[in-house]
Parts: structure tokens; sequence; C-alpha cells
């Protein structure tokens, strides 16, 4: 992980504390959208061909942890 200036950090700090819990939820809720389209993008320019159903499998292996994404597959296979 990179070193953060203290300064930084601190005025990083402060700005979440002044946040209410819903806008946290949200800054939160938005970083992980942002880390799912990197990963489909970043999957994508490896593999331009890939079938949909395998990028979104790939997409939760790689985002997901490995006993959630697991989950995910079998009940996704379960399904009508």
């Amino acid at each position: 992980m990179a070193l953060r200036d203290k300064k930084t950090e601190w005025l990083r700090v402060q700005m979440y504390r002044q946040m209410s819990p819903d806008e946290r939820v949200l800054s939160s809720v938005r970083m992980f959208e942002d880390l799912v389209s990197i990963v489909r993008s970043s999957i994508l320019d490896a593999n331009p061909g890939i079938l949909p159903e395998v990028l979104e499998r790939e997409v939760r292996r790689r985002v997901l942890p490995r006993g959630l994404a697991e989950l995910a597959d079998t009940k996704r296979r379960q399904s009508p």
C-alpha cells in the first residue's frame, strides 16, 4: 500500500467524519462500482471476444471473496 502524506490523511479523515452515514455508504457504493468497471474493462482489454456470461463470472471472481464468488456462481447455475 502506498504511503500517505500525514496532512492529506488528516484532511481525508476529517472529510469522512463530516459525512452522514448515508453519505459514507453512497461513497463506498460509488467506489465499488468504479472498481467493478475497472476490472471489467481490464478483462475486456485482455480478452476482447469473451462471452458476456464468462466476463461476469470473471468479474465476480476478481471482486468478491472466493467463497462468496463461488456461492454466487452456484446460485446462478441453479436459478431457472
